[in-house]
């Protein structure tokens, strides 16, 4: 018996597309560096941030530099211990919540693909600028962060990324499906 000769043949082509093939770890578009370098970006703004709400407590800890503690202190001139300066923490307390949470939304939700996030972005960097105002120059360094983070989700390439990951989320998996009946116990077939 003579042995059968195979054809050898190639694989076939993958078919083309216009995206990117979709990671096979997460199944999600892959992301691009723009993307990855602005998340790294906002949330070490956000770690800026609390460096320098932590210098100001630092320096209003101690009563010789309180009144310069920050620029908001410096305008206002409450007397420690009073009302008018535990508002004014308090106040101070609250932007920095806002413009840390804002700086970290942007730059999580931009590493979840939503196209929103270049906005919040933006709105994070007018929060962080509002920061340098009133709190001190040590904001500063989260403002720089969070303009170069904010720019960078406007790339192409992120831009692309934003369409793509829109794209699969429009395939939704079908709902589950509340059966008709549920038997409990043995099954009516095994009786």
């Amino acid at each position: 018996m003579e042995p059968t000769k195979e054809i050898a043949t190639l694989p076939p082509l993958p078919v083309l597309t216009d995206r990117d093939p979709p990671s096979p770890r997460t199944g999600e578009p892959r992301r691009p560096w723009p993307v990855a370098v602005a998340h790294v970006l906002f949330q070490l703004a956000v770690a800026g941030v609390a460096l320098a709400y932590a210098v100001h407590w630092w320096l209003a800890a101690h009563p010789e530099s309180y009144p310069t503690s920050a620029r908001l202190i410096e305008w206002l001139a409450p007397d420690p211990g009073k009302w008018l300066s535990l508002t004014v923490e308090g106040v101070l307390a609250i932007i920095v919540a806002v413009t840390g949470g804002a700086l970290g939304v942007a730059g999580f939700q931009a590493w979840n693909g939503w196209r929103w996030s270049r906005w919040a972005g933006l709105v994070a960097v007018g929060l962080t600028g509002g920061l340098v105002a009133l709190l001190n120059w040590w904001a500063a360094i989260p403002l720089g962060l969070a303009v170069v983070a904010a720019a960078l989700p406007f790339l192409p390439r992120s831009t692309r990324f934003f369409a793509q990951f829109a794209k699969q989320r429009e395939h939704r998996p079908e709902p589950y499906r509340r059966p008709q009946q549920i038997t409990y116990g043995r099954l009516p077939r095994y009786r």
